[in-house]
């Protein structure tokens, strides 16, 4: 997909004078004389980028605002975010994932007449775009979409391992992967500290075994017979694990599967779309891509679950440009933008609209289809509690890999495991109360 998705002035100005995205309509040039700092990451999908660049571009030409956006890889755009809220001092918005709502909303302008708005322009909100922007009621960021994590295999490594189609349940992925291990082709899921893939493959055990850290009230459930069957499954699954998974970062599980290191693993569009790029002039490359498909999270006795990265709109309350925040708001929002935006990610970033189901916004390629699917499965860390501050804790400080990867190594048995777990859940969750 090209990066060349310009928007046109013209476009720009239509949207924000029609209802509902753009209302009340901003004059040509009546914010001149204001700045908006925006502080992005590098999204994996190039384009989105670029499509991000344009359209600062063209709203600054629009309003006569003076729109910057700084670039920060991951934990420095956490580290830079973090010393705005604490200075007052740095930039107007930011990109974040959903947590950071929780963690500073008292910090953060109430944006829910732009979340109304573009809920009715898209046909509602899905529950996870709500879970993580909505705090005591009040929009306090803006979902940009979440990034589904599929399993990515190669089909002629899991037929030679007397595997016809990605395995449905998670005793079948036991028993493919030691049947692929055998093969000398394993299976690999990140058990470092991953940001991202830390999460997206860790989460989905617990809940499909019926594992959860909070239960509705809040109140934290982690220590349970259930939670205790997903750590002893992936204690047996991790025996037949390429080696190297506990160290894994974001990009490691990209690599040992594009090297061949590794049959299949937890990963978002990105492997596939490299390879696909790669293809047109790489022989090797064009063999590989014949030879990937997706995969479905397996199911538990618990039911099939999904984690994804969710990345937000943080608009920083110590910003001296307000109106400027919501006019670029809505622009990003308008149906000049968002669809092309989402399309061109090739399901990388989805937004969580109910009415995105039915836009022009999916891949043709047929092995990125099953991304519709998986993006109806997310659940936010802390499920089935609420979103709190507790949960966002627990996240940073990657108690649920460690859990994992603690009973998997060997460090402790999966009873202690566990234990040593609640107990981390204990402390930040009395912490949280205090």
């Amino acid at each position: 997909m090209t990066a060349n998705r310009s928007l046109t002035r013209r476009a720009l100005i239509a949207t924000a004078a029609s209802a509902p995205l753009a209302a009340p309509a901003i004059a040509q040039n009546a914010l001149k004389g204001t700045k908006l700092t925006i502080l992005a990451g590098n999204w994996y999908v190039p384009a989105c980028n670029t499509m991000l660049d344009e359209l600062a571009a063209e709203v600054g030409k629009d309003t006569g605002m003076e729109i910057r956006i700084e670039r920060f890889a991951d934990a420095e755009l956490a580290t830079k975010t973090a010393s705005i809220i604490g200075t007052g001092r740095g930039a107007d918005l930011a990109v974040a994932d959903e947590f950071t709502t929780f963690l500073y909303a008292s910090k953060l302008n109430d944006v829910t007449d732009v979340a109304d708005e573009a809920g009715k322009n898209y046909g509602g909100w899905q529950q996870a775009g709500k879970d993580a922007c909505v705090v005591g009621g009040r929009w306090k960021s803006l979902c940009i979409g979440q990034a589904p994590a599929a399993w990515v295999y190669r089909t002629d490594q899991f037929k030679a391992a007397g595997i016809d189609k990605f395995p449905d349940t998670f005793a079948d992925l036991l028993k493919g992967a030691k049947a692929l291990h055998a093969k000398g082709t394993p299976i690999g899921m990140t058990l470092g500290h991953a940001g991202g893939d830390g999460r997206s493959t860790n989460y989905p055990v617990l809940w499909a075994f019926g594992g959860k850290e909070f239960d509705k009230d809040g109140k934290v459930t982690l220590n349970s017979p259930e939670t205790l069957q997903a750590i002893e499954w992936y204690k047996e699954i991790y025996q037949y694990f390429v080696p190297g998974t506990t160290a894994w970062l974001d990009p490691d599980n990209n690599q040992a599967f594009l090297s061949g290191k590794c049959s299949a693993t937890v990963n978002v569009n990105t492997i596939y779309l490299s390879t696909r790029t790669a293809a047109a002039t790489d022989a090797a490359k064009k063999e590989m891509l014949g030879n990937m498909d997706h995969g479905l999270w397996p199911r538990g006795p618990a039911g099939r679950f999904a984690n994804y990265n969710i990345n937000v709109w943080l608009p920083f309350a110590s910003s001296a440009n307000p109106a400027g925040q919501k006019h670029f708001l809505r622009a990003w929002y308008s149906r000049a933008f968002l669809p092309k935006w989402t399309k061109t990610g090739q399901s990388y970033f989805i937004p969580t609209f109910a009415g995105f189901d039915k836009e022009d916004v999916w891949p043709e390629d047929p092995k990125l289809k099953i991304f519709r699917e998986l993006n109806k499965i997310n659940r936010l860390p802390g499920y089935s509690g609420p979103p709190t501050p507790a949960a966002a804790e627990a996240v940073a400080k990657f108690v649920m890999v460690d859990m994992f990867a603690k009973a998997c190594t060997g460090q402790l048995t999966p009873k202690a495991a566990m234990d040593w777990a609640s107990k981390e859940y204990d402390q930040i969750a009395k912490k949280r109360r205090a």
